[in-house]
């Protein structure tokens, strides 16, 4: 059986003998493709030679890919058999070039190893995924994925806890620990992404404050795209000779924006993304700026350059995610350049209301009624609103009023809509807005 041909992807050895010739070409090829195959029992033409595959052959060869080659890669070593004769099929992948084979540094060309010199290392390293994320222990090394991998297995892989499939996902770092991504993905960790709402327009008066998180970053993120569209609330106008419909906010922006804003951010310096709300818009806020290498009309026209490219391949593999770019411009078509602010390395994307919420629509009018509210309304609206138990008796008393007196005050006070009555007048109680 023959194998074909070398190329720049694909390399023979003939025996273990070139065992280290043949990690220089995986080396060569990832640091050239960011993936490589050499099959040892293979000769130059492609066809199978054979070799004998001892019962710690496998481990061996693991075990030299381990010592010899930086940063650490995670091969995948199996052992094949084709018309009896036995051979060994090394891959691998990864992209935090450049990879080296003891200490030196090779870039494949057509089928051949050639040592890299300074220029070619020196565009290896601005294009590398060298990133510091990937390489920072998790501060806690116990970590599960339960989630993380019911998610992956939906979307048909085959997660598991081996150190191959943890290391070609991205989650362990050069020492085979656990990373700040692992981290992030765990079942169980100290990350909180808050969904902040303010009174107004401004952030004078927050009226709540929401926390998803201390679990994978990917249920959180899911969780906040729920809220969010059970906001998106649309409007009918039915006056017009044709029905038309009118959402909150473009849902496919905001999705957009919020999933980059998570992917994108900078996670090594511990501030989570956030969104704020407000009465006439939202702003989805990120960490990190834009990545070094990216200039502002290659960010609007949706040049892709992730500054964590192991995060996103678990974006990807997850569904939440793709590498087409498409997600900023989907915003600057709907909203426009002015959606996006950069100041003190933060990224904020501000997506405006199509028109007024019915809660703020409410709050304002309650607003309104307290203003002009009298001395005697005023006195029992704060009465009830500190204490909804009392009966209106007891409220008469504490405000040295009439009963009759009272009971006119909070019909009123009822009509404005500021106070409410929950439950029987035996047991029930007023609630103040």
């Amino acid at each position: 059986m023959n194998l074909g041909k070398e190329d720049e992807y694909r390399e023979f050895k003939e025996s273990l003998g070139q065992l280290d010739k043949g990690l220089k070409s995986i080396t060569a090829m990832l640091n050239k493709h960011n993936e490589a195959t050499v099959y040892f029992g293979v000769d130059d033409n492609g066809d199978i030679c054979g070799l004998m595959i001892g019962k710690n052959t496998l481990r061996d060869i693991r075990n030299r890919i381990r010592d010899k080659i930086e940063p650490r890669v995670y091969p995948k070593i199996e052992a094949c058999k084709e018309q009896g004769k036995s051979y060994i099929k090394v891959s691998a992948a990864g992209s935090d070039i450049p990879y080296s084979f003891d200490g030196r540094y090779y870039i494949r060309v057509v089928s051949a190893d050639e040592q890299a010199d300074n220029t070619i290392l020196r565009k290896m390293l601005a294009s590398s995924d060298a990133d510091i994320i990937s390489q920072k222990a998790a501060p806690e090394q116990k970590l599960k994925f339960r989630s993380l991998f019911a998610l992956l297995t939906a979307k048909g892989y085959h997660p598991n806890t081996s150190e191959d499939f943890l290391g070609n996902f991205g989650l362990l770092n050069k020492k085979g620990k656990y990373n700040l991504n692992a981290y992030l993905l765990a079942d169980h960790n100290e990350t909180r992404i808050t969904v902040v709402q303010f009174d107004g327009t401004d952030k004078t008066v927050m009226s709540s404050r929401t926390e998803y998180g201390g679990k994978c970053l990917l249920a959180s993120i899911e969780e906040v795209m729920l809220y969010f569209s059970a906001l998106n609330v649309t409007k009918v106008d039915v006056t017009q000779t044709k029905r038309q419909e009118t959402s909150l906010v473009d849902y496919p922006s905001f999705r957009e924006a919020w999933i980059n804003a998570c992917l994108h951010n900078d996670w090594n310096n511990g501030i989570p993304p956030s969104i704020h709300v407000f009465d006439d818009r939202m702003e989805i806020i990120s960490y990190g700026g834009l990545p070094y290498s990216l200039s502002l009309e290659g960010f609007y026209q949706g040049t892709s350059v992730p500054v964590n490219r192991n995060l996103l391949r678990i974006f990807i593999a997850a569904g939440l995610a793709e590498q087409s770019g498409h997600g900023v411009p989907t915003i600057v078509s709907r909203y426009g350049k002015d959606a996006f602010s950069f100041a003190d390395g933060m990224l904020v994307v501000t997506i405006p209301f199509a028109f007024e919420r019915d809660d703020v629509r409410l709050r304002k009018r309650i607003s309104l009624s307290k203003n002009g509210l009298s001395d005697n309304q005023r006195l029992v609206y704060e009465i009830l609103q500190k204490d909804g138990s009392l009966n209106l008796q007891e409220a008469a008393d504490r405000c040295g009023l009439s009963l009759s007196g009272v009971k006119k005050i909070c019909r009123v006070l009822q009509e404005l809509g500021l106070l409410k009555r929950r439950g029987s007048r035996r047991n029930g109680y007023w609630m103040a807005e």
